[in-house]
C-alpha cells in the first residue's frame, strides 16, 4: 500500500487548500525528564518559525514559539497560501504573552483580517485575577486562556485586528452560551485594536516606561546586577520542612543515580530507567549520566531557602541535585538580604518581597533577585562588594545605603503597580525619580524590617480562638466558605480562629493574601510518583510555631496594608 498512499499524499498536497479549521494540542514539551515523551520535531517548520516568529520578536525567550499550536499556526498559514481563512480554538495566552511578541508581529502582517476572541479562563493566574478570568472552557482538563482565532488572508493591501473580550467573572457555562448565542463573526460588534511599537495587541504599555532606568543591568540602574531565583527541578527531593527528610531523600536520590550509572551508564546515552520512586531525571542529571560522572553527598550544603512567602523550608543546595542554581551560590554569603519581584512574562499581578535567605524561583512567579552584596564571603580584609550602584544615588540624590528602603517601598506602592501594571508583567521593573523620596524611604525601611523579622513580630491578638483540645499540628488549614468574608480560619480539628479582619487578606504578594500562602503551604503533602511526603508539622521543635505563625502573619499584614497605604500618592519629578 505504501505506493500507493504516497501517490494519494502527493496529489493531496498538490491541491490547494483555502480553509483549515482546527483545535492543535498545546504544549511546549515534555513537563517531566522521566516520562522520556519530548515533542516531535519538524526541522523545515521550525526553520520557517526561526525565521518570522523569531526574528520578528524582541524577546529572548523564543521556546514558547515552538509550542504544538504555534508550530499549528505557521503550518497552516503557509498551507492556505495567499489566499484562504484559518479557524482555530488555542492557547489565548499568545495574545499577551511577551515571548509571542513575534508571533503577533507576524500574524499582523501575513493576514488581512484577524479576529480574535478571547475567551479567558487562566486558571495559571491567583487570586481575584483567577476569579475574574472564570470557568475554563473545557473544564477541568484546562487550565490555559483559551482563544478562538479566525484569521483571513484576501491578498489585499489591508491589515485589521478586529477583538472581542467575552468578560469578567462568568462561569464555563455563562461563557458557552454567549459563544451560541454570538453564532458567527458577523453578527458581533467587534472594537479595532492597532498593535503598538512592541507589537502588543491588548494591555499596552506606558509610552515613557522605558525612559526610567531599569532596576538592574543598565549604567544608571539602582542594582548593578540581577539574578534569578534557585530552580531545583526536583523539589520534593532536594526541598522540604523537615532537615533530616531532606538530607535522607537526597542521599537516597543520589545513591539510586550511581548505582544505575555503575550497571547501565558508560554509553553516552541517558538511562532508559524512569522509575520516579527512585530518581527524578532532568536534562542535567541526564547529561551527568552521559558523561559518566558520580554524583557524591554533602549534609554540609543543606541550607535555609525562602521557598513561598514567608514559608521557610530545608533545600540541599549543592550542584549535583539543583538543576540551576543560579548566581547564589556564588553570592550570596552569611549577611545578606534581596529584594524579589515577579519576573518577565508573568500571568500575576506584580509585587514584591524581601528576603535574607536563599531564595526559591517561585517565590514569586518566575522570580529575580536584587541583591544587597555582591560577594559570598567577606572580612575585614575583603569587604562586602556593593550590588548598590553610585551612579543611580547620584542622578536621583539619595544617599548610597538608602536605595534599598526606597526602591521596597516603591515596588509596595499600590499606585506604582497599578499605573505600570502591564509594564510589570512583561518586563523587569523601572524605577521613575519619585518624590518625596524621604516618605519612601522611612516607610521603605519600616517594611523590611517587618518582612525580614516576621518570625519576631507579635501574634495579633484581636481573633477569637476557641479550642476543643490543645493538638497544635496542622493536616490541611482550610478558611471556612460559611463566611464569605473570609474571617475564620479552620486551623484543625481542635482549633479555629475567628474574627480574622478583612484588611488582613489585602496584602498580596505573588498573587494571593500572604495569609493563604501559609494556608496553601503548610499542610501535610504526599507525592504519589516519588512516595515522599513533606509534612509541616516537622519544620520546627517548637509543637506551637504553624499557629503562631499564621497569627503573625496575620499581624504582619495588617501592618504592611497600613504602611504602604501611607505612600505617597505616586508623583515623578520631570
Amino acid at each position: 500500500m505504501f505506493g500507493t498512499n504516497n501517490e494519494r499524499l502527493k496529489k493531496q498536497q498538490e491541491v490547494p487548500i483555502t480553509a483549515i479549521i482546527s483545535n492543535p494540542p498545546y504544549s511546549v514539551g515534555q513537563k517531566n525528564a522521566n516520562d522520556n515523551n519530548q515533542n516531535i520535531h519538524y526541522p523545515k517548520l521550525e526553520e520557517q518559525i526561526e525565521k518570522t516568529y523569531v526574528a520578528e520578536s524582541t524577546s529572548n525567550l523564543s521556546k514558547s514559539s515552538y509550542d504544538s499550536y504555534i508550530k499549528a499556526f505557521r503550518w497552516a498559514s503557509d498551507r492556505i497560501g495567499k489566499q484562504g481563512v484559518i479557524g482555530f480554538v488555542t492557547n489565548g495566552s499568545y495574545l499577551d504573552s511577551n515571548s509571542t511578541d513575534g508571533l503577533r508581529a507576524s500574524l499582523y502582517k501575513e493576514f488581512n483580517h484577524l479576529y480574535i476572541y478571547n475567551l479567558r479562563g487562566n486558571q495559571r493566574t491567583q487570586g481575584e485575577e483567577s476569579r475574574k478570568e472564570g470557568g475554563k472552557i473545557f473544564g477541568s482538563g484546562s487550565r490555559a486562556p483559551i482563544a478562538i482565532s479566525i484569521l483571513i488572508k484576501d491578498n489585499s493591501n489591508k491589515h485589521e485586528l478586529l477583538y472581542w473580550d467575552i468578560g469578567d467573572y462568568l462561569s464555563r457555562k455563562e461563557k458557552l452560551s454567549i459563544i451560541k448565542k454570538n453564532g458567527s463573526i458577523g453578527k458581533m460588534d467587534w472594537g479595532v485594536l492597532k498593535p503598538d511599537q512592541y507589537n502588543d495587541w491588548i494591555n499596552l504599555r506606558d509610552p515613557n516606561y522605558q525612559n526610567y532606568p531599569c532596576i538592574a543591568g543598565e549604567k544608571d540602574s539602582p542594582f548593578l546586577s540581577n539574578a534569578v531565583g534557585i530552580s531545583t527541578n526536583r523539589d520534593i527531593w532536594v526541598s522540604g520542612f523537615s532537615k533530616k527528610a531532606v538530607l535522607a531523600n537526597t542521599q537516597k536520590l543520589i545513591n539510586n543515580y550511581n548505582v544505575e550509572l555503575k550497571k547501565n551508564g558508560g554509553k553516552g546515552k541517558k538511562s532508559d530507567m524512569r522509575d520516579p520512586s527512585k530518581i527524578k531525571w532532568t536534562r542535567g542529571l541526564d547529561n551527568k549520566f552521559k558523561k559518566e560522572e558520580k554524583l557524591s553527598f554533602n549534609s554540609q550544603n543543606i541550607r535555609l531557602e525562602m521557598y513561598r512567602p514567608f514559608v521557610k523550608k530545608w533545600l540541599m543546595y549543592d550542584k549535583a541535585v539543583v538543576e540551576m542554581p543560579g548566581q547564589y551560590y556564588e553570592k550570596w554569603g552569611n549577611s545578606n538580604c534581596a529584594i524579589y519581584t515577579t519576573g518577565r512574562s508573568i500571568n500575576r499581578p506584580f509585587s514584591a518581597f524581601i528576603t535574607n535567605i536563599y531564595p526559591d524561583i517561585q517565590l514569586e512567579m518566575n522570580g529575580q533577585g536584587f541583591i544587597r552584596y555582591n560577594n559570598q564571603v567577606s572580612t575585614e580584609l575583603i569587604p562586602n562588594k556593593d550590588n548598590v550602584n553610585e551612579l543611580f544615588a547620584q542622578k536621583y540624590k539619595i544617599k548610597k545605603e538608602d536605595i534599598f528602603p526606597f526602591i521596597y517601598a516603591l515596588l509596595n506602592s499600590p499606585d506604582y503597580q497599578k499605573y505600570y501594571a502591564n509594564d510589570l508583567k512583561k518586563d523587569l521593573a523601572r524605577i521613575p525619580n519619585v518624590i518625596p523620596k524621604e516618605e519612601y524611604i522611612k516607610i521603605g525601611k519600616k517594611l523590611i524590617n517587618l518582612h525580614l523579622n516576621y518570625e519576631k513580630v507579635p501574634v495579633y491578638d484581636k481573633v477569637t480562638i476557641a479550642k476543643t483540645g490543645n493538638d497544635y499540628k496542622v493536616t490541611k488549614m482550610r478558611i471556612d466558605k460559611k463566611f464569605k468574608d473570609r474571617s475564620v480560619i479552620i486551623f484543625n480539628n481542635d482549633i479555629t480562629i475567628s474574627d480574622i479582619p478583612k484588611k488582613a487578606y489585602q496584602y498580596i504578594v505573588n498573587g494571593k493574601s500572604a495569609i493563604e500562602w501559609i494556608i496553601d503551604q503548610y499542610r501535610i503533602k504526599a507525592d504519589k510518583k516519588s512516595g515522599i511526603v513533606d509534612d509541616p508539622n516537622e519544620y520546627s521543635d517548637d509543637p506551637k510555631y504553624i499557629f503562631n505563625l499564621l497569627l503573625r502573619i496575620i499581624n504582619v499584614s495588617v501592618q504592611t496594608v497600613d504602611l504602604i497605604n501611607q505612600l505617597p500618592p505616586l508623583a515623578i519629578e520631570k
